[in-house]
């Protein structure tokens, strides 16, 4: 997969949402589903960002709550990360589309 989309790395510290770096990344929609919450249509979306393994990600192997990334407007929270078989080159993060 071509990592030809750059995304944001940011990190939860305290009460806040830091930046921790930008990585090269290929993008790819997982799934989409709309439903009804509070009276109101919302839609949820999910992403596959497929990245190079390197520093600045392994601490989100044991902390996914702890970390989001940032693109194309959108804000995914990290519930999935696949190393395949630990070899540590591509790493897959499963990201879920949240306002907040």
């Amino acid at each position: 997969m071509r990592r030809n989309h750059i995304v944001e790395l940011q990190k939860l510290e305290g009460k806040e949402w830091k930046p921790v770096g930008k990585l090269h990344a290929g993008v790819n929609k997982a799934t989409g589903k709309e439903f009804v919450d509070a009276g109101a249509v919302q839609s949820q979306l999910q992403m596959v960002f497929d990245v190079r393994y390197c520093e600045l990600i392994k601490d989100i192997r044991l902390n996914t709550q702890y970390y989001r990334i940032k693109y194309d407007g959108g804000i995914f929270k990290i519930v999935d990360y696949d190393d395949y078989m630990e070899r540590h080159r591509n790493v897959r993060l499963l990201g879920v589309s949240y306002r907040g």
